[in-house]
């Protein structure tokens, strides 16, 4: 298969990501405030322990993630705030 191939059935981001985000990803108090929302949600994916959307396990605790439910590049400010943060895994984050 070709390089240059775009496979038609791929989800593409359709939001671009700002630097200014970008750098945040990459700073130790993201890295802190991650790892103490996995800590609050005790590791666990928040959509599986609530069977919500094509859930098949209900503890899914490899790989989980921090997700911003209101984009960084929608409102900067919310950045590091605990309401706006959920762990949810892999799956789910992809959806998201």
């Amino acid at each position: 298969m070709p390089e240059d191939h775009i496979c038609p059935y791929r989800r593409h981001r359709t939001k671009d990501r700002s630097e200014k985000a970008d750098k945040f990803r990459k700073s130790t108090r993201w890295t802190n405030k991650s790892i103490s929302i996995r800590q609050r949600d005790k590791y666990l994916c928040q959509l599986c322990i609530r069977g919500l959307y094509n859930t098949y396990n209900l503890y899914t605790y490899k790989g989980v993630e921090v997700h911003h439910i209101i984009p960084i590049n929608e409102d900067y400010d919310k950045r590091l705030d605990d309401d706006n943060l959920i762990s949810l895994c892999q799956m789910h984050h992809k959806m998201a």
